[in-house]
């Protein structure tokens, strides 16, 4: 009995100890070790997000064309979106894009034979030749306005060191931005059978594109003149895209930049980006039948898809948005925690977003520095507020703080180290004990209550037990004889029956006196 005792108690103190060990970690602990991460997915994408429910009836004459919202990509009107054509020049956007993301437009570039010999024959140029030096953002002007060949040339080679390591960035980036059914073969459109895209790709390319504000500026630009160079007189540039000259019959007020693009083979396309009350919409027509026909079906998507826009949301309030982090600082290899710090935003972010996306499929995913270390002053950025609309980023703006996090002295984080250090060597175990005891003395009471109450069922079935062993067979009870004895009864014995027989005192006869 005493060996199981102390077996159970000992089980019980270790199974205790384990328990509270783990539980008081998060309870005394002022060491933190790491910040749960908050992880977002932006890689995969549907290949077609969400559709505009309503079926417009649209003549289009261009044998492919994809209108989409420029904020979240949503398709708001689609005509063999998916259907595998010929981009000539509108390939232009994505060179480009990555001469913009990856050069500096101060860059001068030295235009090689290669460059100009590769622009194919009749391709538009602007008249460069070997050995002429002009700067990286004259010669996107030169693209993105007069869609020269010659220059895409110029700008691969600078970029990438070769026009085939650019053309593979291209591929590259296609695939990333999810362009699945799109290959370029060349950094500027000129017709090849392995050169192709679709209307949806070249809407995900150019809402890729649109993120770069270098780019943004320089294709939306009507007029644009190159300086003198070393080989050349000043040139004098004007944008193609006709809805973006005031002077024309298709000019588009809203029209923020295009491109045009055609050969023979491709036919006339046409990619263009518009605004209205903060609804941003991209329209891409491919195979028109001429240039005309490419304006007028551009013309009618862009009036189709500012009718499906009534509103401005708001998506993030500078005055209601806020979110709580920690801070820490580092004192002898150990991380301690100050307390915490609001952050927020800078400013609203308000968007225009088609009737049939809702303010609430808009997520919103904070990217918070790991580990804030103090001091945080107010409006430091200590990161990024991420807007995602069916895993795919729409918007990033800076995170900031909204008070201050100061840090602690030295002699401060002492004294914190040897209050922590207490806690741990003195407080904690004397806690543990304390809890042991209690445990262990709740243990016994209740096994000295459970005894008592096994013990009293005990001995009443034991008594039963022994009624019915004493018990005699049959219930009538037999009284037994007593055997007659043949020793003589003693004098006692014979005195107490005589006693017993005897007659009751006024029952006994009565003496009678004989006279003698």
């Amino acid at each position: 009995m005493k060996n199981n005792l102390i077996y159970n108690i000992t089980t019980y103190l270790l199974i205790f100890t384990v328990l509270f060990s783990i539980n008081s970690v998060k309870i005394f602990a002022e060491e933190q070790t790491s910040t749960p991460q908050i992880e977002t997915n932006t890689d995969q994408r549907e290949e077609l997000p969400v559709h505009n429910p309503e079926t417009p009836n649209i003549q289009l004459n261009s044998k492919a064309a994809v209108l989409i919202d420029a904020t979240t990509g949503a398709i708001l009107f689609e005509k063999n979106a998916n259907e595998k054509m010929y981009p000539a020049s509108i390939t232009k956007i994505l060179t480009g894009y990555l001469a913009a993301q990856n050069g500096n437009l101060e860059d001068t570039i030295t235009v090689s034979q290669k460059a100009v010999d590769t622009m194919g024959e009749g391709g538009s140029n602007i008249g460069l030749v070997p050995g002429e030096k002009i700067t990286l953002e004259d010669g996107l002007y030169g693209v993105m306005l007069e869609s020269a060949n010659e220059v895409c040339g110029a700008i691969a080679e600078h970029i990438s060191g070769s026009i085939e390591e650019f053309v593979n960035l291209m591929n590259k980036t296609a695939q990333e931005v999810g362009a699945k059914n799109t290959h370029f073969a060349n950094p500027h459109g000129f017709h090849n059978d392995n050169h192709y895209t679709t209307a949806y790709d070249m809407a995900l390319i150019t809402k890729l594109a649109l993120t770069n504000s270098d780019f943004e500026l320089i294709w939306g630009t009507p007029s644009h003149k190159i300086p003198e160079t070393n080989l050349n007189f000043e040139r004098y540039l004007n944008h193609k895209d006709k809805m973006l000259r005031s002077s024309s019959e298709f000019f588009y007020p809203d029209i923020l930049g295009g491109k045009t693009g055609f050969t023979d083979e491709a036919g006339n396309t046409l990619v263009s980006y518009a605004e209205r009350d903060n609804a941003k919409i991209i329209a891409v027509v491919l195979k028109a039948d001429d240039r005309n026909q490419s304006y007028n079906d551009t013309t009618k998507l862009l009036d189709y898809g500012f009718s499906l826009y009534d509103e401005i949301d708001t998506i993030i309030s500078q005055q209601n948005y806020k979110i709580t982090k920690d801070v820490f600082q580092t004192y002898k290899d150990k991380t301690y925690r100050l307390g915490s710090v609001n952050i927020g935003v800078l400013e609203d972010f308000q968007i225009s977003l088609p009737k049939f996306i809702k303010v609430e499929d808009i997520k919103i995913s904070p990217e918070i520095e790991e580990n804030l270390k103090a001091p945080v002053l107010t409006d430091d950025i200590v990161g990024k507020i991420n807007l995602y609309y069916n895993n795919t980023l729409i918007h990033s703006m800076d995170a900031v703080a909204l008070n201050d996090a100061n840090a602690l002295s030295d002699k401060e984080l002492a004294k914190r180290e040897l209050k922590d250090n207490l806690k741990k060597y003195v407080a904690i175990p004397f806690v543990v004990l304390v809890v042991i005891v209690l445990v262990f003395s709740l243990i016994c009471l209740i096994k000295s209550i459970f005894n008592k109450i096994t013990g009293k069922s005990k001995k009443r079935r034991k008594k039963q037990v022994n009624r019915q062993a004493n018990r005699p067979p049959n219930r009538t009870r037999q009284i037994q004889q007593r055997k007659p004895s043949n020793r003589p009864p003693s004098k006692k014995a014979v005195n107490n029956r005589q006693v017993r027989n005897l007659p009751n005192r006024n029952q006994r006869p009565k003496r009678h006196s004989h006279n003698k």
